[in-house]
């Protein structure tokens, strides 16, 4: 069997003292696709940060030595005079 792209073993995440995700466990292969739905509040956002390293957790987060990741926030702030370019 390949190994998965992604794997989650029992992860927790805590932020104010509130738990926000609790007990999380997947693993995602190549060529396989996964939905995150829920509602506003349920923690979606908060499971991608994790997964990228933005916020701190309890478990185990195993990507594939070499993965790219791609993530692009639903708010972003910069300075307005921050020069951006697509180039």
């Amino acid at each position: 069997m390949e190994q998965p792209l992604l794997k989650v073993s029992n992860l927790f995440v805590e932020l104010e003292q509130h738990r926000i995700l609790e007990d999380i466990s997947f693993e995602v292969g190549r060529g396989e696709t996964l939905a995150v739905v829920g509602p506003n509040g349920a923690g979606k956002t908060v499971l991608f940060r994790t997964l990228l390293g933005l916020i701190p957790y309890k478990g185990k987060i195993e990507w594939i030595p070499g993965v790219k990741i791609g993530y692009v926030p639903q708010r972003f702030s910069i300075e307005p005079d921050l020069p951006l370019t697509v180039a």
